[in-house]
């Protein structure tokens, strides 16, 4: 069985309710599905960066309402660690310097480990990983 690992930008679609994210997340079964450690934390930086720009108590409550269905929605998915394999085969691709971002590089280790294939609108940098398997549904509704 395929396993899937979204990326947070996928993930993000999914929350926004992206209809072929939407589609393609609801044609696998839930077990082919995970996020990992990484996306969670990115979502968590994001939302705590909303909630220190929000002014107003309505901006406030919202944000804090964003952040909440947010939490609820992740615990529907497995949440996979950055194990120590995935932190060494990080430091390997950082020292290949493929032009991708340090989390990008965190999520395609974390993937290139589990052996699963990332989920991805931002083709254009993950290609750039040897080795990694990608897909997009963001246009597809899920391959």
């Amino acid at each position: 069985m395929t396993r899937y690992l979204l990326d947070t930008d996928t993930f993000t679609h999914h929350l926004r309710h992206h209809p072929a994210v939407v589609l393609a997340v609801a044609a696998h079964l839930p077990t082919e599905l995970v996020v990992s450690i990484i996306t969670v934390e990115e979502l968590w930086d994001g939302w705590q960066a909303v909630i220190r720009k929000a002014k107003t108590p309505p901006q406030v409550a919202a944000a804090y309402t964003r952040l909440t269905d947010t939490i609820h929605e992740l615990t529907n998915w497995t949440v996979v660690p950055f194990p120590e394999p995935a932190v060494h085969r990080y430091a390997d691709l950082k020292a290949q310097k493929l032009n991708v971002g340090a989390n990008d590089l965190r999520i395609a280790a974390t993937a290139l480990e589990a052996g699963a294939t990332v989920v991805t609108a931002n083709v254009r940098d993950f290609r750039r990983v040897p080795g990694l398997q990608i897909e997009d549904w963001t246009s597809t509704g899920g391959a």
